[in-house]
């Protein structure tokens, strides 16, 4: 068989044109059978879950960091008697502090020092918890080191009095005899000058973080361990306010995972909002009018049906959330913005729905107004569903866990809501057919009274209509963003004789279209369209990406301050990153030590790197002990001194650094070891993501020793490398889906073209506005980026088959009766959509915030191409 441009558009209209009919003479069936299959599968969200790890959900699986993480989480699993701060890779049952000294003051000097240790004690001593039936304090939860002890913060105090007595303290790394100490991961905002040697002197310093690492295994300790991290949060609270020098922030393991609860919690009222917005703007656009007054007709106006019609979307969006938890898909609570988008959606395709049965002959017998209502709207929903599903079923291939189960669960609504429509909407249709048929009151279902200019006020106010056979008097406002114009095979029933143009459909068609062809207009509009697409390209010159940690909290979260300060104090100089060798050569033979002296150089010598000073590193500390004790041991006997050397103190990091184990001749050998160095300037994503590409390309040279490159904002920076390739790959493969679908249903071939170019200019519209609006590209952005293709559809794809299948002859003429057909439904569909997620402009969350912006900028540039640069572009470039 022959495939053709449009080939399926007769036989899906000559289908849904014989389902109308089947509809209408079974109703019930199709009314009751929805119904139950909501209550059903509603069930399912008794269960729902929500998945809240957000490095899974917004960290690429397959990211390279993961794969980092596990290496060095194998080698040094983080068990009670090996945790040693700065080297744990995982953040279960962490507890961060920074404290920062008011009023710009010297964290150093005395009366701030006092206050932080009063602090101290506080947190291990006086936040307890019970649980079955004994009290848990830090000291009986926390992770001991190689010494047995709980990690604790000395240092802070040892600093702090050597600074009293005035000895110069050098930085990032103190240094006391044959010891040393790396601070500058701990001590923040710290200002300088230079010693006598030309080693940095701290002046003095603004912030001190504080780490508190506690149990998390097994599940009964890591639970109890969760109890002690939400006591903190709560008791800390309290105590910040209380501190007279210093200023408190803090962050756990489930802050994160809170936030984005406190973000979905939010949503639900708003959610309540959006839906008696669309319920009220779907009732006004009902309302039809007394031909010749301006009194409503009660026959023809059905607010029940609107209401029934936004309630369709509803049940799509239930029976897909409880459907999938049945079948083990996990919820995120970024899923809760998807009710907003859907029930937009379903409202749209339910004025189309609504539309189309008015355009038919009131004078047919409703099951054939049922016919051709299916024939003339559901094609055009079709085209709209499968689409905006489409889109979104692109979506799911993306590496993205949040992104991918966010498309899974919106494709599934949008497919439900339209099975919905064809079902429970349109068995409702049928049923109001009859109602209008009998000349029956919409909402009392008596017989409405006809028009007369001496009829009480009440009657006039609420109880005229017009009767069937009667020409339809007046065509509302109702519309749908989905094309009007369905060719229908020439078997069906011709189009209705009598129609009367409704004001909206008459101004786009008698005044908007005329005036926008006018030359002069013309040419603005050309000028508007180069600036538009100056300003977009400018955008996406600029375009930022990455989900920053701060951008997933609440914009009022008592941890958006901690992330602020160490941004401020500990991004910019200091973080440290662990560098892993997992083949470690031979360190008998002094070359390969020469070796390991020489990449360590490299990594600390790069330009993200703080230098020499700032490495961590046993090899080296223990080349500087043997040159203060003037010691020089033989090469063969280099591990055995260098065990001495490791554990001659169970309190220095290096105990943890090196695994030991045998060679293929059964010797005692280090097999592997790791290293730290400071890094400078990672307060900037941009910064954070150079940084990760040097140190890989680093451990890219030094193939043979397999070494690894790690710190926990890898795995925001591996999602701001991905996010842009992953947001290219959906898009290139929904707009190839979504010009098949149109090649398919729309029989002309110079569609695709037009709905290619407007998609285009669209999608570079959202991508460069986004940009200038401060949005990044990232997981919550690239969602809307790829709904945006299928909306564009909607905008491009109709317009342009209303233009090319226009009997007229002229470009002018032909752009009005384009215009004139949809204009207003495009109006309509774009302000459904916007009002829709408009209650989500001010909640105090990047993310939703973020979803608004994204989908604002999708709808407005999208209606603009509808109903200015498209059809300009068409009456230039198609004759």
């Amino acid at each position: 068989m022959r495939l053709g441009f449009g080939c399926l558009e007769p036989k899906a209209a000559k289908f849904f044109h014989s389902y109308g009919l089947l509809v209408s003479g079974y109703p019930f069936i199709f009314l009751i059978s929805p119904i139950l299959v909501t209550c059903f599968l509603a069930t399912g969200l008794i269960g729902l879950e929500p998945l809240s790890d957000a490095l899974y959900l917004y960290t690429p699986t397959d990211a390279p960091s993961k794969t980092e993480r596990r290496i060095i989480h194998d080698a040094w699993p983080l068990v009670d008697g090996s945790y040693v701060a700065g080297r744990a890779v995982t953040q279960s049952r962490e507890v961060q502090v920074a404290v920062v000294a008011k009023n710009d003051g010297n964290i150093l000097d005395k009366i701030y020092s006092d206050e932080l240790k009063l602090m101290e004690l506080y947190i291990r001593n006086n936040i307890t918890v019970e649980f079955n039936n004994r009290t848990y304090s830090f000291s009986d939860l926390c992770l001991a080191g190689p010494d047995g002890r709980c990690a604790n913060n000395d240092h802070i105090q040892l600093v702090s009095r050597l600074y009293h007595h005035g000895i110069n303290i050098t930085y990032p790394t103190v240094r006391l005899a044959d010891k040393s100490a790396y601070i500058a991961s701990a001590l923040g905002g710290v200002k300088l000058a230079k010693g006598e040697n030309g080693e940095n002197i701290i002046v003095e310093a603004s912030a001190w973080l504080l780490i508190y690492q506690m149990k998390f295994y097994p599940n009964q300790v890591s639970y109890v361990s969760a109890l002690w991290e939400k006591e903190f949060k709560e008791r800390m609270d309290e105590y910040q306010k209380r501190a007279k020098y210093i200023s408190i922030t803090y962050f756990h393991s489930q802050t994160l995972s809170d936030e984005l609860k406190r973000n979905a919690e939010r949503l639900a009222p708003k959610f309540i909002g959006a839906f008696v917005i669309l319920v009220c703007f779907s009732v006004i656009c009902s309302i039809v009018t007394i031909k010749g007054s301006a009194y409503i007709d009660w026959v023809v106006t059905k607010p029940i049906l609107s209401v029934l019609g936004v309630s369709n979307a509803g049940m799509g969006i239930a029976s897909a959330m409880g459907m999938l938890t049945y079948l083990g898909i996990q919820y995120n609570d970024i899923i809760a913005v998807m009710p907003f988008l859907v029930v937009a959606v379903g409202t749209d395709n339910m004025f189309l729905m609504v539309a189309s049965l008015k355009r038919t002959d009131r004078n047919l017998k409703y099951d054939q107004r049922i016919a051709e209502c299916m024939a003339d709207a559901a094609v055009s929903i079709l085209i709209t569903a499968l689409t905006d599903a489409l889109s979104f079923g692109v979506g799911t291939i993306t590496t993205i866990p949040a992104v991918q189960i966010f498309c899974i669960y919106t494709m599934c609504a949008l497919l439900l809501t339209f099975a919905y429509q064809l079902t429970f909407f349109c068995a409702i249709l049928v049923y109001y057919t009859r109602i209008e048929e009998q000349g029956l009151h919409s909402i009392w279902l008596r017989p409405a009274v006809t028009y007369s200019p001496t009829s009480p006020l009440n009657v006039k106010l609420f109880w005229l209509g017009s009767k069937p056979p009667k020409p339809l008097p007046s065509c509302g406002t109702v519309s749908s963003t989905s094309s009007t114009t369905s060719t229908i095979s020439s078997t069906l029933p011709p189009p209705p004789k009598h129609l009367h143009h409704c004001a909206a459909t008459s101004f786009f068609r008698n005044w908007y279209a005329p005036v926008l062809m006018q030359p002069w207009i013309r040419a603005i509009a050309g000028l508007w369209y180069l600036i538009y697409l100056g300003l977009s390209i400018y955008g996406c010159f600029h375009l930022k990406e990455g989900l920053e940690p701060a951008n997933l909290l609440v914009d009022d979260s008592y941890a958006t301050p901690h992330y602020r300060v160490l941004e401020r104090h500990y991004w910019h100089y200091g973080a440290s990153l662990q560098i892993v060798v997992s083949n470690a050569p031979d360190l008998r033979d002094p070359v390969e030590r020469i070796n390991m002296d020489k990449m360590v150089s490299t990594f600390a010598n790069s330009k993200v790197s703080i230098g020499d000073e700032g490495v961590q590193f046993w090899l080296r500390e223990m080349q500087v002990s043997e040159e203060i004790h003037k010691v020089r041991y033989p090469d063969e006997n280099f591990y055995d001194h260098a065990a001495e050397y490791i554990y001659s103190d169970m309190s220095q990091p290096w105990v943890v650094d090196v695994v030991w184990g045998r060679n293929n001749r059964s010797e005692h050998v280090i097999k592997s070891f790791r290293f730290m160095i400071g890094m400078r300037d990672i307060s900037t994503t941009t910064k954070q993501t150079e940084a990760t590409n040097t140190f890989r390309q680093i451990a890219s040279l030094y193939e043979k020793y397999n070494v690894t490159t790690y710190m926990p904002l890898w795995l925001f920076t591996d999602q701001y490398a991905l996010v842009v390739p992953n947001t290219m790959q959906d898009i290139v493969v929904a707009v190839a889906c979504m010009l098949v679908i149109s090649a398919l249903l729309i029989p002309q071939p110079v569609c695709s073209f037009w709905v290619a170019v407007t998609i285009g200019s669209i999608d570079l519209g959202v991508l460069g506005f986004m940009t200038l609006w401060g949005v990044n590209l990232d997981a919550i952005s690239m969602i809307t980026i790829i709904m945006s293709v299928g909306f564009s559809v909607d905008y491009s794809a109709h317009i342009t088959y209303a233009y090319v299948i226009s009997k007229e002859t002229t470009t002018t003429a032909r752009v009005c009766d384009a215009l004139g057909d949809l204009g207003w439904p495009v109006a309509q569909g774009a302000m459904s959509t916007i009002l829709a997620v408009s209650v989500l402009s001010d909640v105090p969350a990047y993310m939703i915030v973020t979803f608004f912006k994204t989908v604002f900028l999708a709808i407005s540039i999208g209606f603009l191409h509808g109903l200015v640069f498209l059809p300009l572009m068409l009456s230039v470039f198609v004759g």
